[in-house]
């Protein structure tokens, strides 16, 4: 079977795109990923440093908290609403320092 010379070059091409894709995808996830991660460290170093850590939580379920009080605020709770209701919630008095955290390392665009 003969290979034509314009169905292999077609060929080609498409792979090298489809490579560069792939390779592009897999960039733009590890750069996400470590973005997260920094962001996630820089909210416990914060948290921690304000003793604003939740009572009886693990670092995991800190960051899980500050992702929730991001998504209620991308809803459209207001800032005041979330700190009353992150102090409810997990029954301490540091809601403010908890949420403004939350709002600067792990969701700063939540407003737009």
């Amino acid at each position: 079977m003969a290979i034509n010379r314009n169905s292999f070059r077609t060929f080609a091409i498409a792979s090298a795109a489809t490579m560069m894709t792939l390779g592009a995808a897999l960039v733009g996830s590890a750069t996400a990923t470590a973005d997260t991660s920094t962001a996630e460290a820089s909210f416990v170093d914060e948290i921690s440093v304000n003793n604003a850590t939740l009572p009886g939580k693990s670092t995991a379920e800190m960051i899980t908290a500050g992702y929730v009080a991001c998504d209620h605020l991308r809803a459209g709770a207001s800032v005041l609403d979330e700190i009353s209701a992150v102090e409810q919630n997990y029954h301490f008095t540091q809601g403010t320092l908890f949420v403004s955290a939350a709002s600067t390392n792990l969701c700063p665009n939540f407003a737009s």
